[in-house]
């Protein structure tokens, strides 16, 4: 593993509270720099989160975008390529360091007590996620937000084949398939749902960290890497059977949208219409390359409108018009 680089020291630190022994981790390039910025903005403007521990991973970024990180009391960090045959399939592409030094964190962060990761598209609206995090982490599970969502009509895709035959078509027996797995594998992931590594917290000590590690090798020697990190967690979970729970989605939110204006805020989309606590903008392309794209959503009223999901962006932030 490449030893980390152009790390800033850790603030001095007062008695451990419940949000401290929560690290926050999150990471880019230099283009998920207005992205990562504006995460960081919506911790801080946040009551308590102003002195939570936040490290940002180095995909990529350039010197001035490292100091304006810093100057917010983030520690950026230079993973590295933590395993060697994902810098050579990744040829040249150095962002995707950051998909392989996520199951790596327990070992970049030794002095971590239970380690959050955030996706760089995504920004916090509340805290609330920390909490859930720490509760499932304090008994040595994986949490994170399952796919699996009370607002699908359909759970699992699947392509018709000749005879009336069915192949399911589920993201991880996919990616697993794809990977060249031995089919024994594959066929445990056949119709399990996602669990997004969009947002995850794990205790720094827990035994899942060496099997994401053990099956992200497996994966790498044919499959792609960009999704590596999420493959092998499915199959800690649901081949080493891991314990993890499943958290709300609001921990990991990535839509239908609801805004509430009364509140100034997004909400879940389904009663009893909770503040959403992680906004992630996953599939989101032109939005988080320009924060004045839009996307449909509605009122609580169920009355259609059109808003930014950035932060700084939202309808809070833009004046209304006559």
């Amino acid at each position: 593993m490449t030893d980390p680089t152009h790390s800033t020291p850790r603030p001095a630190e007062g008695p451990m509270t419940a949000s401290s022994r929560v690290t926050l981790v999150t990471g880019g390039d230099a283009g998920y720099f207005p992205l990562l910025e504006e995460l960081t903005r919506s911790l801080r403007r946040l009551p308590g989160g102003g002195s939570q521990p936040l490290v940002i991973l180095d995909g990529g970024l350039e010197p001035t975008q490292r100091t304006a990180l810093e100057a917010l009391g983030a520690r950026t960090l230079d993973p590295g390529w933590c395993a060697p045959q994902a810098e050579r399939r990744a040829r040249g592409r150095t962002h995707l360091k950051i998909n392989v030094a996520k199951l790596h964190l327990d070992r970049l962060l030794p002095e971590a007590d239970i380690i959050a990761w955030i996706d760089g598209d995504a920004w916090l609206q509340t805290l609330d996620c920390l909490d859930l995090f720490r509760m499932v982490a304090d008994k040595g599970k994986f949490a994170v937000v399952s796919q699996a969502s009370r607002r699908q009509t359909r759970q699992v895709s699947f392509r018709r084949l000749v005879g009336g035959y069915v192949e399911l078509r589920n993201i991880l027996y996919k990616n697993a398939r794809r990977a060249g797995l031995p089919a024994h594998l594959s066929t445990a992931l056949m119709a399990r749902p996602t669990l997004n590594a969009g947002a995850f917290a794990l205790s720094a000590r827990a035994p899942h960290w060496s099997r994401w590690r053990h099956w992200q090798e497996q994966v790498l020697q044919s499959g792609r890497l960009f999704t590596s990190d999420q493959l092998a967690m499915g199959l800690a979970a649901y081949v080493d059977g891991l314990p993890f729970e499943a958290l709300p989605a609001s921990c990991n939110y990535m839509g239908p949208w609801r805004w509430d204006a009364a509140r100034g805020q997004f909400v879940d989309f389904c009663p009893p219409y909770a503040p959403v606590s992680v906004i992630h903008l996953v599939g989101h392309d032109a939005m988080r390359a320009d924060a004045s794209v839009t996307v449909d959503m509605v009122d609580m009223a169920d009355r259609p409108m059109r808003a930014s999901l950035r932060f700084g962006h939202t309808p809070a932030d833009v004046p209304a018009t006559g």
